[in-house]
């Protein structure tokens, strides 16, 4: 079906979200030119295709892309010879790339689903509980901090986070509707650093949250 959201967060900046509707060998065809051997064992998935099949389709179909991954296993991107700080992320029948030339970006996508509740002690601590307490869509609220929460790892980057421990989302009840809303993130496996994670809706089902850090500029 090919992109069906294009975000422009920062300058040289771009979220973009593919809904899959293709197969393995129509997606396969947009991506003959991604360079990605450091996934080989992942191309078979749906998931890996459209990914890198919405990137192919921004930057043009000629176009050589190559995707490596640090010792931490996140990814990066090169396009010729502009190199862009690059974070992956899917959920069922969606796809999402965000990347930047300039600024670190991490990325995620939830599907909300009644059974988080089964787990959510699993990764909210005292103070989220408290903050959702007499909540009247506990489902929302708590997909909302398991995602934000997948982002402030894979934006730290180098594993070992507890998420229960180490991370505090502090959603003050505000979900999207039309326009994305902002949230704030704390990692605090050492001094506490606060983060902004910006979180919109996907056909009302899906969550995705995102943070562009302009406290990293790079260029």
């Amino acid at each position: 079906m090919a992109i069906v959201k294009t975000l422009t967060p920062h300058e040289n900046t771009f979220l973009l979200v593919w809904k899959i509707t293709e197969d393995a060998e129509t997606l396969k065809k947009l991506v003959h030119r991604v360079n990605d051997t450091h996934s080989a064992n992942a191309q078979k998935h749906l998931h890996w295709f459209a990914s890198r099949a919405a990137l192919a389709v921004h930057f043009g179909g000629n176009t050589m892309l190559e995707i490596a991954k640090d010792q931490f296993n996140k990814p990066s991107l090169k396009v010729g010879e502009q190199a862009y700080h690059l974070s992956i992320t899917h959920s069922n029948n969606y796809a999402a790339v965000l990347f930047s030339k300039t600024y670190l970006v991490a990325l995620d996508i939830e599907k909300v689903d009644n059974r988080i509740g089964r787990v959510s002690h699993k990764f909210m601590n005292a103070a989220e509980l408290e903050m959702l307490a007499g909540e009247l869509n506990p489902v929302n609220a708590q997909t909302l901090i398991w995602s934000g929460k997948e982002t402030l790892y894979k934006y730290y980057g180098q594993k070992e986070l507890d998420f229960k421990q180490h991370m505090t989302i502090f959603t003050n009840k505000q979900y999207p509707s039309a326009n994305p809303v902002k949230i704030r993130g704390c990692l605090h496996k050492f001094s506490p650093a606060f983060y902004d994670i910006m979180v919109d809706l996907i056909d009302e089902d899906f969550i995705l949250t995102y943070i562009v850090d302009s406290r990293n500029n790079l260029s």
